[in-house]
């Protein structure tokens, strides 16, 4: 039987001791398991690191996908989209085509400061706020969130909300691989 593979995709700042600490312990499983930041991760050098990571996901059988506080280096900065989200919307792509499985990871407090932001969203149209305002408000920096409508628009896209409804609507297929799983430290992965 051969060993399943496993790409970890989110920011490395964020979350360096919990990827090496996924990384160890699907090892010790038996599995192999591909991180950008150790030294057995390929990285062939006629190629950038973003498509590195790209090519080097294509082998993997299982997609990791940890989102936390921070979006990251951007893929296409014009559209924001970060380089874990490129990663994660590829993975869907092989995910489609039954080649790929994928396990998506929420902190906790990001989960709930996207919750909190959604229903800041509906108290603002609510009171009907001046749009431009709302917007404002909406968006304002956060020392919690790099980029909070780039964060929130992820995990949207993560969870497949959009298909869901139209599914719902128009009868159409529901998508799969939309399971979001939130957590608070390590624990609550391994247990």
């Amino acid at each position: 039987m051969s060993r399943p593979t496993f790409f970890i995709s989110s920011t490395i700042y964020d979350f360096r001791d919990l990827r090496s600490a996924l990384k160890y312990c699907l090892e010790e499983q038996g599995a192999i398991v591909l991180a950008s930041e150790f030294n057995d991760f390929p990285k062939p050098l006629d190629q950038h690191s973003y498509d590195a990571c790209l090519t080097a996901m294509q082998k993997a059988d299982y997609f990791v996908l940890l989102i936390g506080s921070r979006v990251g280096g951007w893929y296409d900065e014009v559209n924001k989209i970060s380089i874990t989200q490129q990663e994660y919307r590829q993975a869907y792509e092989l995910h489609k085509q039954g080649k790929m499985k994928i396990l998506s990871f929420v902190r906790s407090e990001v989960w709930q400061y996207r919750e909190q932001r959604n229903e800041l969203k509906k108290l603002l149209e609510e009171e009907a706020v001046d749009p431009a305002l709302s917007q404002r408000l909406l968006h304002a920096p956060s020392k919690f969130a790099s980029d909070a409508e780039a964060l929130a628009n992820f995990i949207n896209e993560v969870g497949r909300n959009a298909e869901t409804k139209k599914a719902l609507k128009d009868g159409s297929p529901l998508p799969t691989g939309n399971w979001i799983h939130t957590f608070s430290n390590f624990g609550d992965k391994i247990g």
